[in-house]
């Protein structure tokens, strides 16, 4: 007689799509039909046909936002959508909500279900500046622009308005991207950008990578999230800009570069 281990008749496994639990001995999912196990070579061509769509996965039932931390891409998945999150995973973090599809505030960064994560409004206290609130009303961060020089791009502040880092220009220049650096010098992420284009249309794709070194950040998680957001708006385009065909009469004209807009951002009047 072959004993059965109990553990194994307990297992479950829950549904991507559902959501709702099954015994782990189910293939499919009796209310949607799902796949519950799915064959690991045959989820590597749904993921990469799913990117090749221009579309991004949501991230797996049960986990939270940003559960790994708070590196992320903001992008747009077509020229005419809102802005998204997209974890370094790949999965569909949040999305952004605003009263269209431009980078102006206010916006609210919103969960997989629609609950709010944070929400990036002016702070009206100084020009070119944005405040970050949680859920409940809470200050998370403020984030300023400041022009000229060799100054920082943008100053950032805690939830008691404290200013613990800022963004500043790598090394090599703003064009290798920005670093976060902690008030006293510590490099606590990168910040890169790049001009993405899609479908006749060029816009900025934002991204934040921590330095494996640190084991600690003077902001919170949903803060750091918040500062890629608001870095786009304060630095970055509010909206694609449409590529224009070569014109013959010499009337046309392209959209700004990345650079030309950083260039007015910081140093123009």
């Amino acid at each position: 007689m072959e004993l059965v281990d109990l553990d194994t008749l307990s297992a479950t496994t829950r549904c991507r799509h559902c959501g709702k639990e099954w015994p782990a001995r189910m293939r499919s999912c009796p209310d949607c039909l799902a796949e519950l196990v799915l064959d690991p070579e045959r989820a590597v061509e749904m993921f990469s046909a799913t990117l090749a769509q221009g579309y991004y996965p949501s991230r797996p039932a049960g986990t939270v936002a940003f559960e790994g931390g708070p590196a992320c891409t903001l992008l747009r998945a077509r020229p005419q959508s809102s802005l998204i999150f997209v974890g370094d995973d790949g999965y569909l973090e949040a999305h952004v909500e605003g009263r269209d599809e431009r980078a102006v505030a206010p916006l609210t960064c919103r969960d997989l279900d629609g609950r709010e994560l944070f929400h990036l409004d002016l702070y009206h206290a100084a020009a070119d500046a944005l405040v970050a609130y949680g859920p409940d009303g809470a200050a998370l961060g403020t984030y300023l622009r400041r022009r000229g020089g060799l100054r920082p791009m943008i100053d950032v502040r805690d939830e008691t308005s404290a200013p613990v880092a800022a963004l500043r220009p790598a090394p090599g220049g703003v064009a290798d991207g920005l670093v976060l650096v902690e008030t006293g010098g510590t490099a606590l992420a990168r910040v890169g950008y790049d001009e993405i284009s899609r479908e006749g249309w060029v816009d900025d794709e934002w991204s934040l990578r921590l330095n494996v070194e640190v084991d600690r950040l003077p902001l919170q998680p949903m803060a750091v999230v918040a500062l890629v957001l608001a870095a786009k708006m304060l630095l970055g385009r509010t909206a694609p800009s449409r590529i224009q065909r070569p014109d013959p009469d010499g009337d046309g004209s392209e959209p700004r570069t990345l650079m030309e807009l950083l260039g007015d951002r910081l140093f123009g009047d």
